[in-house]
């Protein structure tokens, strides 16, 4: 362990030393009389280096307060000063900071942290600041002097500090390993999950194709029976006659069923199709114009700014609204003229389309899911397939809008139609 340096050899003798210690004293006394009370105040403790002696010259009483140590008993240490109070570890840092303190110039300070030992046993932390006094004729540093303040509590802070520190970023280090281990699991769960999936998807498809083509050729084979049956009805009897009559009923349901989950599959497994920046009023105009023969031209208000565009497939549009006029027409209450409104607005580049009527109506929140359900209808009578509205709503749902309904039973009933703005 390095040491600072030791006193030089041409030392000078015990009594010029007392003779310049005296010498100093007594000036300080005669030229700055409130000096010690002024350093008395101080936090800390005020000594005067002497670079040949390598002892204190000087040291004010409050060295008692810090070490324990009179100022007496500083001076009578010596040389052996360092040695006696520094800590053993800081003896090479002291060592660095003596060499900074002979380089420095003008007004510069040095400023070094350290431990020393008191007189009764216990290590504190002391930070100096120390600055040239007095200078030999070559330039040299005689003397500095220096003010050393007692940072203990501080350095222990920041001890602590850094002992948690170092608990944090081993806790860290903990969770972060059990966090990539939990993320891995996750991952292999997921890459699971999507397989399974996957799988699922995979019979689904198959299913649906089986349902769409494979079943198509034996439900069509049953339809064109039931005709040809339905044709010599005149030859059956009148109970024969009636149950051909369900036949074809039954194989046209079933017709209409395939014919759905044909329309379905294509929905959910075709590629989307392209969007165009379509005039929503023309296009409600040209989807009600496809039932002129069934809608007459008074029973329908359009209140459509023309200025607004929508971005969207031109044959879903045209598929969304022709289902929402074709639903309006179908729950028409016969007890008074049907009349269907359509509104629109534009906030933000969104586009919310309205399409109201005053037929049977519904309970919205008891049918909201029979209204949108796939085979699923709200009202038994009419006849229907409770395909269109399934269709138009999930044609809606991937390009990011959604389809919602309102309305009272027996009053009215209105479809709000949302486009997202960033299809």
């Amino acid at each position: 362990m390095s040491c600072p340096d030791p006193i030089p050899e041409n030392t000078p003798s015990d009594v010029q030393v007392n003779d310049s210690v005296a010498t100093y004293d007594a000036a300080v006394r005669d030229s700055m009389p409130t000096v010690d009370r002024v350093m008395g105040l101080m936090p800390g403790f005020v000594y005067v280096f002497n670079h040949q002696t390598y002892s204190n010259d000087y040291t004010n009483r409050s060295v008692g307060l810090h070490l324990g140590f009179t100022s007496e008993e500083i001076r009578a240490f010596g040389a052996e000063m360092m040695m006696h109070i520094v800590h053993v570890d800081d003896h090479a840092a002291l060592g660095t900071h003596m060499v900074r303190i002979g380089n420095l110039t003008g007004e510069d300070t040095a400023t070094l942290e350290y431990r020393v030992i008191t007189k009764h046993g216990e290590e504190r932390w002391l930070r100096s600041v120390d600055a040239v006094f007095d200078r030999a004729p070559d330039g040299s540093v005689l003397r500095h002097i220096g003010c050393a303040t007692d940072v203990t509590a501080e350095k222990r802070s920041e001890l602590r500090l850094a002992e948690l520190n170092v608990e944090l970023e081993k806790k860290v280090a903990e969770r972060t390993s059990d966090l990539a281990a939990l993320n891995g699991a996750l991952e292999s769960r997921i890459a699971e999950r999507t397989f399974e999936l996957q799988d699922a998807v995979d019979e689904l498809e198959q299913l649906t194709y089986i349902a769409t083509h494979d079943l198509k050729v034996p439900v069509n084979n049953l339809c064109r029976l039931g005709l040809m049956l339905g044709e010599s009805a005149h030859l059956l009897a009148a109970d024969q006659a009636e149950q051909v009559g369900w036949i074809n009923d039954c194989a046209g349901q079933l017709s209409a069923k395939i014919q759905g989950l044909v329309l379905v599959a294509q929905i959910r497994l075709s590629s989307v199709l392209p969007a165009e920046q379509l005039n929503l009023r023309a296009a409600v105009v040209d989807a009600v114009s496809r039932f002129e023969k069934t809608l007459v031209q008074e029973a329908v208000a359009i209140n459509i700014d023309p200025s607004i565009i929508v971005n969207f497939a031109r044959f879903e549009l045209n598929s969304i609204l022709s289902s929402l006029i074709d639903n309006s027409v179908k729950y028409a209450d016969p007890d008074r003229p049907l009349r269907v409104t359509f509104t629109a607005d534009q906030v933000d580049g969104a586009v919310s389309l309205v399409v109201r009527d005053n037929g049977t109506g519904l309970d919205a929140d008891r049918d909201r899911e029979k209204v949108f359900g796939l085979f699923q209808r709200a009202h038994k009578v009419p006849a229907g397939s409770g395909i269109s509205l399934y269709c138009a709503r999930r044609m809606l749902l991937r390009r990011g809008g959604d389809m919602t309904v309102s309305g009272r039973r027996g009053h009215s009933a209105a479809f709000h139609v949302e486009f997202s703005k960033y299809y």
